[in-house]
């Protein structure tokens, strides 16, 4: 492992006390304060569970900020673990440490889906036709067809994976159509006809993605509810394999 290695770089420039011995080996102080750290970060990030659920926190901050901050948590907490193994994971705590991965992953899948419910259908709706009055008053001076503007609004809804008819799709369509549709959005550009301003090519994005979340808010719904039912049993056995790593530790462990 590179690991070591790196710790050592960074102590001779100073940042780390020259007194203070580096060691990865499972046992050794620095190893015991990245497992420590990890477990409180993985224990921390549940505030956000606390937050959506009691009412007396609801007053404590934007529930968008705690998610952010149970990401941030869930994301830095396995990375110190991982250090914290030595990059290496055996036995029971092979066992935590995967669960700990496969709770990571899901979570950031149920990120995306937060992100397209964040909102309600008529939100959505109301913030594709302001799109849709701001793309009126760019174009008005070109004259433009009805039938033209009407054929570059259906490719700009197919470009960010949205329904032409405005229906609708089975939960994994919709998912698998959205995720092509934000890879889209991110890896290409759409095309505008030349004579439009350049800012209409923005504008016609914000009304195709906002008619794509109007459209799948009810898709994402159940998708969000089967995340759940996969995802919470991973996170509760994570952190019971991760108690009985620790507890076994504390009674097993011999002193250095």
């Amino acid at each position: 492992s590179n690991f070591p290695s790196l710790l050592i770089q960074i102590q001779q420039s100073g940042f780390i006390s020259k007194d203070v011995k580096l060691s990865t080996v499972p046992g050794r102080a620095l190893s015991l304060w990245l497992g420590w750290f990890g477990i409180g970060l993985m224990v921390l990030m549940n505030v956000y569970s606390f937050r959506k659920r009691f009412d007396f926190m609801q007053n404590l901050g934007k529930l968008s900020h705690w998610l952010n901050f149970h990401v941030f948590c869930g994301l830095m907490g396995p990375t110190f673990i991982f250090f914290h193994c030595g990059l290496k994971a055996r036995g029971l705590v092979a066992i935590s440490f995967w669960s700990m991965i496969i709770s990571l992953l899901s979570g950031i899948i149920g990120r995306y889906f937060y992100i397209q419910l964040s909102g309600q259908k008529n939100d959505f709706e109301n913030l594709s036709q302001k799109a849709l009055e701001r793309l009126n008053r760019n174009i008005e001076k070109l004259q433009v067809e009805p039938s033209k503007k009407e054929k570059v609004l259906k490719l700009s809804l197919l470009h960010v994976g949205a329904n032409i008819h405005n229906q609708s799709s089975g939960p994994v369509t919709t998912l698998f159509n959205s995720l092509e549709g934000d890879l889209r959005v991110i890896l290409s550009q759409f095309k505008i006809p030349k004579n439009w301003p350049e800012k209409t090519r923005g504008i016609l994005l914000t009304y195709a993605i906002n008619k794509r979340k109007a459209q799948s808010l009810e898709p994402f719904e159940r998708l969000m509810g089967y995340w759940h039912t996969f995802h919470f049993p991973f996170a509760v056995f994570m952190y019971i394999a991760a108690i009985v790593h620790i507890i076994s530790s504390l009674i097993f462990s011999s002193p250095n």
